[in-house]
């Protein structure tokens, strides 16, 4: 892969479609018309999770030596912790969070910004990261591809 072909960072990806469904919100408030209390508990259970499963998988890259870098040179194939189930823990959970944020704020558009996050995500980040993986990890990479899902 040319080094002209890097992925954005997963984070400001997160940050647009944060960004970009709190504006239409000024422009066209739409909420979620669910009870406040079920919407600030599932926003809370998200974002908790997306603390634990993101805590999770930094505290998994450490130990393994590596970079959660989506343009860094891996060292290690990671296939434990919550790699174990899901090839991209990082990612579910800032969709998690992006879910959440959209919950707490009662906004049907931050809500509707998820799947748009997970396209980017797919398209511009993972496409790439798997295809240098699959080059440098070859074999090994394949084999846990076929036993752990991309995403859950």
């Amino acid at each position: 892969m040319s080094e002209h072909q890097r992925s954005p960072q997963p984070p400001l990806l997160f940050l647009a479609c944060l960004l970009a469904g709190w504006g239409l919100g000024f422009l066209r408030p739409l909420g979620t018309h669910l009870p406040d209390a079920l919407r600030h508990g599932m926003g809370a259970a998200l974002l908790a999770g997306f603390l634990v499963l993101g805590g999770w998988a930094l505290i998994t890259f450490k130990g393994a030596g590596t970079t959660p870098n989506p343009n860094g040179a891996a060292t290690a194939l990671l296939t434990s912790g919550p790699f174990g189930y899901s090839r991209n823990p990082l990612y579910l959970g800032l969709s998690a969070c992006l879910a959440g944020f959209g919950m707490l704020l009662d906004s049907a558009w931050v809500l509707l910004t998820v799947p748009v996050l997970v396209l980017l995500l797919n398209c511009l980040v993972i496409a790439r990261e798997e295809a240098r993986l699959r080059a440098q990890f070859g074999a090994a990479y394949d084999a846990y591809v076929r036993r752990v899902r991309r995403w859950i």
